[in-house]
């Protein structure tokens, strides 16, 4: 045999047997190489499916308590009176408002509502709330303010009758009074401690806010404080619609005290979630100058 065929034969014998090592340690390098990937592959997958379950344990959790909710929704509206009575009162506002409110700013929350109010009323005047409670309006109101005189009226025992329903007399009661830099408290009823108030302060008053809920107390502080408005002045109420019961209160006060003195205003602005309006006294008889 020679040279050449023997190097021949060498290629052939050789050759599978070296393909064959090399691939096993190519195979045996690429398993070193994708082992790693494998577990981590795992570990997704695992996490994936925990995942997966906690997603459909929540989906079912909150299912049911969707349907619990509509069952609760579907009895309410068929036998809750007092559902009944917040959704009469709200479609007899709708018609107040579409009635006498056109034009008039409307907002979504009664802070909203209480600052745009603020800024429509003139200055050098008087700012006065009736009703206090926690001070959080009042607060507002002294810092729209700035250095003018605010004053906030509150016996702070709570209301002197019952109001609504879950509001008996004595509700909104404090222990303490509330800390309002900037303004200062007039402790008492309004008919006990309006009139001497305004026998040492005689100046007009630009800013009212009328929060004491109920139809006597809004009548006493319209009696008393309604002469020192001005042409501008702005009258603020805080429970005037939009409840079960609207027409009986501050409503109810405010329209009669418009037909007893013809003084005349403008709707300005409104909350049309909650129970807010805002007028201006644009004029009328027995005003301050």
């Amino acid at each position: 045999m020679n040279q050449e065929s023997q190097d021949r034969l060498t290629t052939r014998t050789l050759g599978p047997a070296l393909r064959r090592k090399a691939g096993l340690v190519l195979r045996r390098a690429a398993a070193r190489l994708h082992d790693p990937h494998t577990d981590q592959l795992a570990e997704l997958r695992a996490e994936l499916e925990r995942t997966r379950e906690e997603l459909r344990s929540e989906i079912l959790r909150q299912g049911d308590r969707l349907l619990d909710r509509v069952v609760e929704f579907e009895i309410r509206s068929r036998r809750d009176i007092v559902y009944a009575g917040d959704q009469d009162a709200a479609l007899e506002s709708n018609v107040f408002a579409r009635e006498n409110l056109i034009g008039a700013k409307h907002f979504g929350s009664p802070k909203e509502t209480l600052q745009y109010a603020l800024s429509l009323a003139p200055t050098g005047g008087l700012a006065l709330e009736f009703g206090v409670a926690s001070g959080n309006t009042l607060r507002t109101i002294t810092a729209a303010r700035g250095a003018t005189e605010v004053y906030g009226f509150d016996s702070f025992d709570g209301l002197p009758e019952a109001w609504l329903n879950g509001m008996p007399a004595g509700a909104f009661a404090r222990d303490d009074l509330p800390d309002v830099p900037g303004a200062e408290l007039v402790v008492g009823l309004f008919a006990d401690s309006l009139p001497g108030f305004l026998e040492k302060h005689p100046g007009p008053v630009d800013f009212l806010h009328i929060d004491g809920d109920l139809y006597s107390s809004a009548k006493t502080v319209l009696d008393n404080v309604g002469p020192r408005l001005r042409v501008g002045s702005i009258v603020h109420f805080d429970e005037f619609f939009n409840f079960p019961g609207w027409k009986r209160h501050e409503y109810r006060a405010w329209t009669e005290h418009v037909e007893k003195t013809g003084v005349e205003f403008a709707y300005e602005a409104y909350t049309y979630n909650d129970n807010q309006v805002t007028v201006r006294i644009t004029g009328g008889p027995g005003l301050m100058e």
